[in-house]
């Protein structure tokens, strides 16, 4: 997996007692929707809390990453097909 650090925009839906699941995001311009979760953790740093998201669009794998603290989202990793 290529690791990066791109502040990324994306689309999520907040559901009552089940988190966040993004939808989509933006990448280099362009609109990626997200087809599958594969999967989701947490961990902290300092005392920001980031959750993690690793998702599919039809052919890559990306991980995703959103800062509790400053409500930021983060593309952290891509495994281009």
């Amino acid at each position: 997996m290529q690791r990066l650090s791109d502040s990324i925009r994306v689309a999520a839906i907040f559901v009552p007692g089940a988190g966040i699941r993004p939808v989509w995001f933006e990448w280099r311009r362009e609109k990626r929707a997200i087809t599958r979760l594969s999967y989701f953790w947490k961990d902290s740093l300092g005392g920001a809390t980031r959750l993690h998201f690793a998702v599919c669009d039809d052919s890559n794998l990306y991980e995703l990453m959103y800062d509790t603290s400053d409500q930021n989202w983060t593309l952290v990793g891509v495994e281009e097909q």
